[in-house]
């Protein structure tokens, strides 16, 4: 086999591959269809020159001669027809005429009249056959470079059209066309007897490989799938030929080059003993090295969830706080830089206070720089490449996230006030940040500026009893806003769901049969279904924030104990479930009301079962149980499985400041609060608790 031969099944193998791929990623789309239709022509046309520098025989060559011209007929159309639908223009008349033209030319190439075509084959290379054109050859070639000219002209049209994301796409696009050009370019000079290095096959694979990754970017798949297998299934196949080649030769020349035909067979067979016992660990070792090196896997959100609710927010020392916040994203989304910048009154800029990757440490951006004062007005994020966003960076800014190893900045705001910047920098995998990065990000950086802004007042404030209830409200606040965030992007993410889906089958033309009233229907019974969910992810956020407020004074209302508990719930329900802790209510419909402030009833129930979940980590349950008691009272248990607390500490668990968590990770002030706040309620609080099975707080208040 020749290298010629060699690089043609190669060619043949990476682009049967990158088009199955594509068709079952999404059989249903239209674009992935057209996709594998115009490969399977490549296909036909890169197996025709595979079995054409295969043979010497030339009646043989002629046969394959005839399926590398169906391929190459066919070419023009779908490819057309491919680009047209990729770039969205209309130009179904045109398409028509291609693949009718493309039609007559496949008939000639199989008919009696072929000779007008092509006269035959001759071995003009020492490494193929090639065809010997005819006066209808010719004419095919003029209407395949006006093919050519037309596709590469609309996609150029589209790539000055368009700006942003979709500017990239048709930028590769365009780059895909012009190498396949070139392609056929090196083809015809070897038709025309030009002598040309073979190196057609080889920018063939380049063009299917920019292809697909065009495909990528219009968010049709995942580009990992398609690159990951063909780089695995190269280097396999690039070993096994090693393999199965030199020990070949290495016998046949060395050791029993008189042998003849038993020579070989004792070659091949050593080789294949070698490639059936290296090939399972070969395969095993390249996925480890491509998934290590070359794809960077998906970040587990349950894990950074619960790395920050659990490790980071909660601290309340702003050093730390600020060094682990960049540490922990920099470790598990895989970041080659990471960096808070803060405001600084002395300054009067913000400046870089805990950095990752960032050799600059006395970085000190003033009001007056660019990328500062840019995001104190916009108050918006900024991605040098984000993949859902389209804006173009003015050079000024781009020097600033240049210098911060910056490629996506996000304002830390509070209270309408940007108190800093979090800059992330690329990841290792090279990969851009997505919109379901940004639906984790920035609910994390909004809860982060709170838990900066709580390190900060607990360094400055006194430590009164209503400002430590706020900063351990604000630190519990903290720590659930990235859950609620799950509550709120579920509700938004099935309204843009529904709405993309209607927009890609009317644009894909499956509603072509449907009636003016029918469409205006569907629409309205989507949007009204958007606003639905769009209501439920504000109930969520409003609540959030209602909770987060400070209570000013003792406000007495008539209390349904089970609709605070329910709630409660919407905001540690998700964390719960996270944990896998079963939630139980047992509290009857007719119980009375209990009298009290609303406000701080939510904060006791908000706090107690919160530390439940807390106190059983993970698998487990919750009951929360009430019931009537005599003197007109109303006993609310609370009850874990969790490890429980030792006898001799049930004495002081109300003292303030005493907490059996680990440093850095509790205030001690919560059920130092929970008691107060219960007592100026008229109420009490008692617990009993067994260790290792748990722990049971009681709640005594008065009905109405």
């Amino acid at each position: 086999m020749n290298i010629y031969a060699l690089s043609s099944l190669v060619a043949l193998i990476v682009n049967s591959a990158i088009g199955i791929f594509v068709y079952l990623k999404n059989k249903n789309s239209t674009i992935n269809r057209l996709f594998a239709l115009f490969i399977s022509t490549t296909v036909l046309w890169i197996s025709g020159c595979l079995m054409e520098s295969s043979t010497y025989n030339e009646s043989f060559a002629l046969f394959w001669d005839k399926i590398l011209y169906t391929g190459l007929t066919l070419f023009p159309a779908t490819c057309l027809h491919f680009t047209t639908t990729v770039i969205g223009v209309k130009k179904d008349r045109i398409i028509k005429i291609t693949y009718l033209i493309s039609s007559f030319f496949v008939i000639l190439n199989f008919s009696y009249l072929r000779k007008y075509f092509i006269y035959g084959v001759e071995r003009k290379y020492p490494f193929r056959f090639i065809s010997e054109p005819a006066i209808g050859w010719y004419i095919f070639i003029i209407f395949f470079m006006a093919c050519a000219l037309y596709w590469i002209y609309l996609t150029w049209e589209a790539y000055r059209a368009s700006s942003g994301h979709r500017r990239t796409q048709m930028k590769y696009l365009l780059t895909a066309w012009l190498i396949g050009s070139f392609t056929c370019f090196m083809y015809l000079l070897l038709v025309f007897n030009v002598a040309t290095p073979p190196i057609d096959n080889f920018t063939g694979i380049v063009f299917a490989a920019i292809l697909a990754y065009a495909i990528v970017k219009h968010q049709l798949m995942e580009i990992e799938v398609i690159l990951k297998k063909t780089l695995i299934f190269a280097g396999l196949f690039a070993v096994v030929f090693a393999v199965l080649v030199l020990p070949t030769l290495i016998v046949q020349e060395f050791i029993i080059r008189k042998m003849g035909l038993s020579g070989r067979l004792i070659g091949f067979g050593i080789s294949t003993i070698l490639i059936v016992l290296i090939l399972r660990p070969l395969e095993t070792f390249l996925i480890r090295i491509t998934d290590k090196f070359l794809f960077q896997k998906k970040y587990d959100y349950k894990e950074l969830l619960k790395t920050f609710t659990g490790e980071v927010l909660t601290v309340l020392d702003l050093t730390r706080l600020v060094r682990l916040t960049t540490y922990k994203l920099a470790d598990i989304i895989k970041l080659i830089s990471c960096g808070i910048l803060l405001f600084d009154d002395k300054e009067d800029g913000y400046k870089l206070i805990a950095s990752y990757g960032i050799k600059e440490k006395n970085i000190v951006l003033t009001r007056e720089d660019t990328l500062a004062s840019f995001m104190e007005r916009t108050r918006t994020y900024l991605s040098t490449r984000h993949t859902e966003k389209d804006y173009a960076i003015p050079e000024d800014i781009v020097k600033d996230m240049n210098r911060l190893k910056v490629e996506l900045a996000i304002p830390l705001i509070l209270h309408d006030d940007m108190i800093g910047i979090l800059t992330l920098g690329k990841k290792k995998s090279d990969e851009p940040y997505t919109q379901d990065d940004m639906d984790i990000l920035l609910p994390l950086a909004r809860t982060l500026a709170i838990a900066i802004t709580n390190a900060k007042l607990f360094e400055e404030l006194s430590k009164t009893q209503a400002e430590a209830a706020q900063r351990e409200k604000m630190a519990v606040i903290g720590t659930l806003s990235a859950g609620i965030n799950h509550e709120i992007c579920n509700p938004l993410g099935i309204a843009r769901g529904q709405c993309e889906a209607f927009l890609l089958n009317y644009k894909e033309g499956l509603y072509k049969d449907k009636s003016e009233k029918e469409l205006l229907d569907k629409a309205v019974n989507i949007m009204n279904k958007t606003i639905t969910e769009i209501d439920r992810a504000t109930a969520v956020t409003k609540r959030l924030s209602a909770f987060a407020k400070p209570i000013k004074e003792l406000k007495a209302d008539e209390v349904v104990v089970k609709d605070e508990v329910h709630e409660v719930m919407t905001l540690v329900g998700h964390e719960l479930k996270l944990e896998k802790i079963d939630f139980v209510e047992e509290i009857p419909k007719d119980l009375p009301r209990i009298l009290a402030d609303r406000k701080q009833v939510q904060e006791i129930f908000f706090n107690l079962i919160r530390n439940a979940g807390q106190a059983i980590g993970e698998n487990g349950k919750i009951i929360v149980r009430a019931k009537k008691s005599p003197g007109n009272k109303v006993l609310v248990e609370i009850e874990d499985t969790g490890h429980g607390i030792p006898e001799d500490k049930l004495d002081v668990i109300f003292n303030p400041f005493y907490t059996t968590k680990e440093p850095g990770k509790g205030t001690g002030l919560g059920l130092f609060i929970v008691r107060q706040v219960i007592e100026k309620n008229r109420g009490r609080i008692s617990v009993r608790s067994k260790v290792g099975v748990g722990t049971t707080f009681t709640l005594e208040f008065q009905s109405t």
